[in-house]
């Protein structure tokens, strides 16, 4: 037998048995047999079935068990109660094989017979019970009857109540009763069961040393319980619990471990749950990795090879998603076909699996029109449909997705039955859901959006107010996810705005109000841009501009106005808020005010977290296995933190909202508020909707001015924004090709803009030469509309926009507000105080030359230069507060994709990134000038409404007025325009010079750029304005 632990040959297996079974047979003829040959004998007969699977090897067990049984005590010097227990067991195990009803009756009756001869209160008893508990356990599992399951925790029960305080059995018998309570919670979907097996789980992790084996087994049942009861309740705490615990386990699982699949494969699922809650593309990748890692160690013939099929699938087909990729959904197609012929017809996961390769099957219908994939997700549904017992929570997914389906064959056919048939299991599958269960929302939504599309083809009205009354329950519903609940509200405004139903403003207020709330559960700036940049909720990008849109159709341009600023430019509004002004609270209830400036501020250092991107990226070393180990997840401690500050900042606003005068703290801004934005001058919103775009221009005490568009202005500004962008990307500065492609933007964008709002300024009596702030939404936020031309003014001469109106841009009204707000130290006392950041190299060589120029127009008493080897991100920062002015020289680093690591490149290629800027606080600053490439520009990361670059990085940190450049740009116009800037800037007393002359000095330095010989129209037009 040892030899063949070493060899793994079958031929020295076979010897052994050979041998225990005749030295067995001797001590039967010569009495009294020594048990230990018979102990030997079955676990080698038990090793060979395991290992190469002849059921007969399990018979002889059996036959050898109840010849034993049925002998004198003399002959056999054994506990007659083993015997029976032995021949129980392995009657159990030729059930889990065979399925023999017979058998597992017959175990069930042995150990009761057992029972009934065994003292109560006694370790015996206790085993015994716990193995009769095990065998009505393993019935359940392949009949389902869930009086097997109360017979199992009954007996179960007595063990636990039986067994002292401190038995060091105990934890092991806790355990197993919570193994049984899950099962049962799984079987009925009654929530208590899994809060008791949760205290259970806990107590047996409570009783076991660091170093017991079995604590690993206990900790991973108290993993998977979290991650139940995160799927049951949405709590994302369980989910992080769970995580922390299953990374804990595999760290325990030395490495060789016959069960390190299941490991890998449980952390793999709740990673997948992590992606699923935060779209956090690295716990994807992470979980398809294990899942490959599993797949590795389960080969063909291995048992738990069909549910590494299913995990990988499971994440291969959410990429897919992401990806939009072909490839990914064939493969998970393909894996999820070999997952279901690896599982039996009465297998109890067989409908599961079935559910699984239905909703792939349904995608790929989708995205090719083959109704040949509906109609086989129909015959799937309904084989499971017929394998799982009703009211088993497997069942409403099922009909759920069936009615579905259904819908589906009806567009398409226009069968009254499949109509009839999807709306009857629908409503059967939305009943069955227990009271406070997070998929009541998504399924209400999805339910809601079917007959939407029936009524679409029946025209009955019936289905279409149902439809509305149903979006109306799934985002009102408390339970589920604010995440969850936005979707159903973007469907629910889709819906209504389609159907021009009178719910429609109610819709889009539901969906705004919920659009913060749903970015804001992602810990950082940088896990909350990635769910605003997924795929999956790409729809989500225009719901702010739809809703204006439809507001501005009912007339309602203030509360258009109110919309957009409520959802747009998120990510920097959830910053500022924690930024927001304090001082009438200072003066009405100090320590509260206190007391929120604390709690922002480390809010606000969680938010702006730098730290790993990806903490797939962070160093990890391989086990034996081949498994990555060793990554440092942080993110769990970040969503700890951030939940436990953000709960302890929303009590401090309700005690704020409650002090009189204080109603609006915290609440979306009104409209007359907002309006003050335009104290300095008209505010332009250029709103962008494929339902209907729209110009609206702000004024300070008057109405709102609406300016209609063309029919396809939104076809033809989208048309423009791709064909500049991938000009762009295709040919180098100066191009004739990039110069004809932006001459031909800028006059269409007159056409469409240009020219009806220089028009109708003038109508309002808004004077050439006056100051314009340009707040474009969507793509329009990536295109050059200050110099839209030409333009016929009054002269009759031909002039961009930008020549007949000073022109700033502002990323929303809010943060125009901001800009003119707070407390000045600068120029207010006198001549501002300047840094000047340098950095040159071999392709900025004329950086030392416009420093030098810039000191001698400032005067070198008011400017601190860093250059060299004290540009350092650290100096910078550090210097930044002492300076209301500021000017970069150096490189500007563009990373698409990856906005929040754009970048000034400093000295030793270090970076200054977006987000160390925006970690500061300025509140003194004033003027920023960003004489490098890019640090306007918007990344092609489909989030242009967040405005992301360089220049709203500066004046988020508190530049009131900030100059930036929207793409590359020529190194001697920095030289050029910096000294044209200046000059006029300090033109007159220096003592007088101020941030709000910056836009004008600004127009006048691009008008000497663009008088200079040889100077394209890129070149000028790069230069833009943002703030006050």
């Amino acid at each position: 037998m040892s030899r063949y632990k070493a060899t793994r040959q079958k031929g020295d297996l076979d010897q052994a048995i050979v041998g225990y079974a005749e030295a067995l047979l001797r001590g039967m003829k010569h009495p009294p047999m020594n048990i230990s040959t018979f102990d030997h004998l079955t676990r080698a007969l038990v090793t060979r079935f395991d290992d190469f699977g002849a059921r007969e090897d399990l018979d002889h067990i059996i036959s050898y068990f109840r010849h034993l049984s049925n002998l004198p005590l003399e002959v056999a010097d054994i506990k007659r109660l083993n015997v029976l227990s032995g021949l129980a067991g392995a009657l159990c195990r030729r059930f889990e094989v065979g399925r023999r009803p017979e058998d597992i009756e017959a175990a069930i009756s042995l150990l009761r017979h057992v029972i009934a001869m065994t003292p109560p209160s006694t370790d015996d008893y206790r085993v015994i019970s716990s193995n009769l508990a095990t065998v009505w356990r393993r019935k359940y599992d392949r009949t389902g009857e869930s009086e097997d399951l109360t017979e199992a925790i009954s007996h179960h029960r007595a063990v636990l109540t039986s067994c002292p305080l401190d038995h060091p059995s105990r934890p092991f018998y806790l355990n197993d009763i919570a193994e049984v309570l899950m099962s049962r919670f799984e079987q009925s979907g009654d929530l208590s069961n899994v809060e008791d097996a949760t205290t259970l789980f806990q107590e047996s992790l409570d009783f076991l040393d660091k170093e017991c084996p079995e604590r690993m087994w206990v900790l991973m049942n108290l993993a998977n319980v979290y991650h139940t009861r995160f799927r049951q309740t949405g709590d994302s705490e369980d989910l992080e619990k769970a995580i922390s615990r299953h990374r804990e386990v595999l760290l325990l699982c030395p490495p060789g471990h016959e069960d390190k699949d299941k490991l890998l494969m449980n952390l793999g699922f709740s990673l997948i749950s992590r992606f699923r809650n935060f779209g956090r593309m690295d716990c994807l990748e992470e979980a398809t990795s294990h899942f490959r890692a599993a797949l590795r160690l389960c080969p063909r013939g291995h048992p738990h090879r069909q549910q590494a099929l299913s995990g990988l699938t499971n994440a291969m087909y959410l990429r897919c998603l992401r990806t939009r990729r072909m490839e990914d959904l064939e493969e998970s197609i393909k894996l999820e076909r070999e997952s279901l012929a690896l599982t039996p017809p009465e297998h109890r996961v067989r409908p599961q699996m079935l559910y699984n390769l239905s909703v792939i099957l349904k995608t790929q219908y989708e995205w090719t029109g083959d109704m040949g994939y509906i109609e086989e997700a129909i015959e799937h549904l309904y084989e499971a449909s017929k394998l799982v017992k009703s009211g088993h929570p497997d069942s409403r997914r099922i009909l759920h997705v069936l009615a579905g389906n259904l819908v589906c064959r009806f567009w398409h056919r226009g069968a009254d039955k499949d109509m009839a048939d999807a709306i009857k299991h629908y409503r059967t599958s939305i009943s069955l859901i227990p009271e406070g269960h997070p998929e009541y929302s998504p399924m209400l939504s999805a339910f809601a959006g079917n007959l939407c599309l029936i009524f679409s083809r029946t025209g009955d009205a019936e289905h279409l107010e149902e439809s509305i009354a149903l979006f109306r329950s799934a985002v009102e519903y408390p339970f589920s996810s604010a995440r969850v609940r936005l979707k159903a509200a973007k469907k629910w405004t889709i819906a209504a705005h389609a159907t021009r139903h009178s719910s429609a403003l109610t819709a889009y207020r539901k969906a705004l109000s919920l659009l913060q709330r749903a970015i804001d559960l992602g810990p950082t700036v940088q896990t909350r841009h990635e769910y605003i940049s997924g795929r999956d909720i790409e729809h989500l990008r225009s719901l702010s501009m739809d809703a204006a849109s439809y507001a501005i159709k009912c007339r309602a341009y203030e509360e258009a106005i109110e919309m957009l600023e409520q959802g747009r430019v998120l990510l920097w509004s959830g910053m500022r808020s924690l930024r927001t002004p304090l001082e009438h609270l200072h003066e009405v209830e100090n320590s509260l005010a206190d007391e929120f400036a604390e709690i922002s501020q480390a809010l606000e250092a969680i938010i702006t977290t730098t730290g790993v991107r990806d903490f797939l990226q962070t160093p990890a070393g391989m086990d034996d296995d081949g498994v990555a180990t060793g990554r440092k997840d942080t993110f769990a401690r970040d969503l700890a933190e951030k939940r436990r500050l953000s709960g302890e900042l929303e009590k401090v606003v309700l005690r704020i909202q409650a002090l009189p005068g204080f109603e609006n703290f915290w609440r979306p801004i009104p409209f007359r508020h907002l309006q003050t934005a335009a104290i300095g001058g008209p505010v332009v919103i250029i709103n962008l909707s494929d339902y209907c775009s729209d110009i609206l221009i702000v004024r300070s005490n008057h109405p709102v001015v609406h300016i209609p568009t063309p029919t396809n202005f939104f076809d033809r500004v989208t048309k423009l924004a791709h064909q500049l962008s991938e000009t762009r990307k295709s040919y180098r500065l100066e191009s004739k090709k990039y110069d004809r492609i932006l001459r031909q933007t800028l006059e269409e964008l007159s056409e469409l803009v240009g020219q009806p709002v220089a028009k109708r300024l003038m109508e309002l009596g808004i004077p050439e030469q006056s100051r314009i702030w340009l707040c474009p939404t969507s793509v329009l936020a990536s295109l050059p509309i200050h110099a839209k031309g030409p333009i016929s003014s009054h002269t009759n001469v031909k002039q961009f926009l930008c020549d007949i109106y000073v022109c700033s841009y502002t990323p929303s009204l809010s943060a125009l507000i901001e800009s003119r707000s707070g407390n000045l130290s600068g120029s207010a006392s006198g001549q501002p105080s300047l840094l000047i950041v340098g950095q040159p190299d071999e392709s900025l060589p004329g950086v030392d030359s416009e420093t030098r120029s810039i000191e001698c127009l400032v005067g070198s008493g008011s400017v601190t230069r860093i250059a060299g080897e004290a540009a350092t991100p650290e100096n910078v920062i550090a210097r930044l507060p002492m300076h209301p002015w500021v000017h970069f020289a150096c490189h500007g680093m563009l990373q698409p994709g990856r906005p929040f690591e754009s970048s000034f490149l400093l000295q030793d290629k270090t970076h200054l990134t977006l987000l160390h800027i925006a970690k500061s606080h300025l509140p003194t600053a004033e003027l920023a000038f960003l004489a490098a490439c890019h640090t306007a520009e918007l990344t092609d990361d489909g989030t242009p409404d967040e405005v992301l670059h360089l220049t709203a990085a500066m004046q988020f940190s508190g530049f009131r007025s900030v100059i930036g450049t929207m793409w590359a740009m020529v190194d001697e116009d920095g030289q050029d325009l910096s000294e044209y800037f200046y000059g006029k800037m300090f033109a007159a007393d220096a003592q007088d010079a101020s941030y709000e002359k910056s836009a004008r000095a600004l127009r006048h330095a691009i008008q000497k750029l663009r008088a200079k010989k040889g100077i394209s129209l890129e070149r000028w037009v790069n230069f833009v304005h943002y703030g006050a």
